[in-house]
């Protein structure tokens, strides 16, 4: 039974997925409800939002060297994110809010661009190349 369970909870949402290695001005998490400002070397979870305030920014690498960095006024939430490369198990998905964003590939993006997706109000965008920019007016 724990020879089932234990790679499920390898996967599972307590392990960390990327971790905060710039940082300008307000940037907080909002986690389980509770908002928390984030400070550079900050391990983030799945089910995380991060938001920017005014004149600030951050910027964040994921466990598959996976970048993503947000600039003012910006609001993501990574719904989902699964790195088992032995396994062959790989997963991004986000949901940009608001705001603007620069994304540059990491393993995910270059093995397996299928299961990437970065969710707009507008569109998905399906990962096909290796970097891209977007943004995303206010609601």
């Amino acid at each position: 039974m724990m020879t089932i369970l234990l790679p499920c909870l390898a996967m599972g949402e307590e392990s960390p997925i990327g971790t905060a290695k710039t940082g300008k001005g307000h940037v907080v998490v909002i986690r389980s409800g509770e908002e928390i400002p984030i400070q550079i070397g900050d391990r983030l979870y799945q089910n995380d939002i991060i938001q920017t305030g005014a004149d600030s920014s951050v910027g964040i690498i994921f466990e598959d060297n996976t970048i993503l960095s947000l600039g003012p006024k910006s609001e993501i939430v990574i719904d989902e994110y699964v790195f088992v490369p032995q396994k062959g198990v790989m997963s991004m998905v986000t949901r940009m809010l608001k705001g603007t964003a620069c994304y540059l590939s990491g393993i995910i993006g270059r093995q397996s661009p299928e299961s990437v997706k970065f969710q707009t109000p507008d569109a998905t965008i399906g990962i096909r190349g290796t970097q891209f920019l977007v943004k995303v007016e206010g609601r």
